[in-house]
């Protein structure tokens, strides 16, 4: 298994550049940026001297948050995705969370499956949330 490590500003520039290589509707450098600066936010890397994935997340009192999660296409079906949440996941419980909840598209099949095998479940439904198409599932993982 790859190394984890935490994200830091000065890393913006290279979350954006794996953002779009994932996303339809990536985030920039300055999105990036503002995560890792607001209070609570964190992010961890997979890979550190060849990058495969990251996360980042958000906690607010005794909930946390992940905001976005990838895998690069090439690390794909490794655990490259597992390893980053059960990082995030110890992170977010060693700083007092006592929850984690996520957002994920209805027909994504492997994250949900991912997702459930770390013990989220469903808890709310966002109707055509993404690009007004696809509906987002609410999901709830107790730490």
């Amino acid at each position: 298994m790859t190394d984890i490590v935490p994200v830091e500003p000065l890393h913006a520039a290279l979350l954006a550049g794996m953002h779009r290589i994932c996303f339809a509707e990536p985030w920039d450098e300055a999105a990036m940026g503002a995560v890792l600066a607001m209070p609570g936010g964190y992010g961890l890397l997979a890979g550190a001297n060849k990058p495969q994935g990251f996360i980042l997340c958000r906690i607010a009192a005794d909930e946390a948050e992940v905001l976005t999660l990838l895998v690069l296409p090439p690390f794909r079906r490794r655990g490259v995705a597992a390893a980053l949440l059960r990082a995030a996941l110890d992170t977010a419980h060693a700083a007092g969370a006592t929850a984690m909840y996520l957002e994920v598209a209805a027909d994504n099949a492997a994250g949900l499956a991912l997702y459930a095998a770390l013990g989220f479940r469903q808890v709310g439904r966002r109707p055509h949330y993404y690009g007004g198409k696809t509906d987002a599932l609410v999901l709830k993982g107790d730490l």
